[in-house]
C-alpha cells in the first residue's frame, strides 16, 4: 500500500501512462500518489497482485448483483473498510452513496485526509460487464 512519502509514475484519467514533453514519464507523490493508489486498489480485484494480496476493493463481484438491502450494505461496508485501512484517512469523513439506474450501480465515495480541509471523491460505475472508477 502507497504510503505519503512514496512517489509513482502519474497516470492519466485513463490509468495510463503519461509522458512529459521530455519525454520522461511525470511523477506524483504525497498525497496526489496516495490517491492515485486509492483509485487503483479500487478498480483491482483482491490476489491481482501477487506481492499483495490483500490490494483490491474487488467490485466486480457485484457486477450483475441484484438490488437489495443487503447488496448495498456489503458495498458501503466494502468501499469503508479499505478506506479506512489508511491511516492517513478521517474515517468519519468517509460517506458513501449508491444509486440503481438501468442496470447500473453509481456509487458516489468521499472521504478526506488527514490534514486537508476539502473532500476527495471518487465516481464508481458497476454495470453488467464491468467496474469504472473515476476521480472526481
Amino acid at each position: 500500500m502507497t504510503g505519503l512519502k512514496d512517489t509513482d509514475i502519474r497516470l492519466d484519467d485513463s490509468w495510463q501512462l503519461t509522458q512529459a514533453a521530455d519525454g520522461d514519464a511525470p511523477l506524483c507523490s504525497g498525497l496526489d500518489c496516495l490517491y492515485q493508489n486509492i483509485v487503483l486498489e479500487a478498480i483491482t480485484q483482491p490476489g491481482d497482485l501477487f506481492y499483495d494480496t490483500e490490494f483490491g476493493w474487488g467490485l466486480y463481484d457485484f457486477i450483475q448483483s441484484e438490488d437489495t438491502e443487503l447488496t448495498r450494505l456489503e458495498m458501503t461496508q466494502r468501499v469503508k473498510s479499505k478506506l479506512q485501512k489508511r491511516e492517513v484517512i478521517l474515517p468519519e469523513s468517509i460517506s458513501v452513496k449508491i444509486i440503481r439506474a438501468d442496470d447500473t450501480f453509481r456509487l458516489r465515495c468521499t472521504f478526506r485526509f488527514a490534514g486537508e480541509n476539502e473532500a476527495r471523491a471518487l465516481n464508481i460505475i458497476i454495470d453488467a460487464v464491468s467496474v469504472e472508477v473515476t476521480a472526481a
